[in-house]
């Protein structure tokens, strides 16, 4: 039996509609077809995921600066005149006295309607590695 003789009437390529000869279940024509539609299907995400984290890089940015000037209050106005995205952050806390801590990475700040202030670097805590005993 020739394998290409055999046709699934009406079966299509997902990505172009070219008529498929082969495997019954057999879904694209090619590979370049196969992962074109993969690929466009896991575009969007991936664009939006991009774009999050631009954002988030921009404002990393920004933090940084403001503390490499020392500043650690400023208006929001001015940071959003700067690019700043508040809504954009890694991370966000309740402290104590009722504010709510953000992050961006390892800066942190506190944000209100008006201002960020308290811009300040967090290290992360060192792992500490079991020493091998001989």
């Amino acid at each position: 039996m020739d394998y290409k003789a055999e046709k699934d009437p009406g079966a299509r390529c997902l990505q172009c509609g070219t008529e498929l000869y082969g495997r019954p279940d057999k879904k694209f024509c090619s590979d370049p077809c196969k992962n074109k539609w993969h690929n466009s299907r896991g575009g969007e995400k991936r664009r939006s995921q991009g774009r999050v984290f631009t954002d988030l890089a921009v404002n990393y940015d920004i933090l940084e600066k403001l503390l490499l000037k020392g500043v650690s209050s400023v208006d929001r106005s001015v940071l959003e005149n700067m690019g700043f995205r508040c809504a954009r952050i890694t991370g966000h806390r309740r402290i104590r006295g009722g504010h709510d801590e953000y992050q961006c990475f390892d800066i942190h700040y506190i944000q209100t309607e008006t201002r960020l202030f308290r811009i300040r670097r967090v290290s992360a805590p060192l792992l500490e590695t079991p020493s091998r005993q001989p």
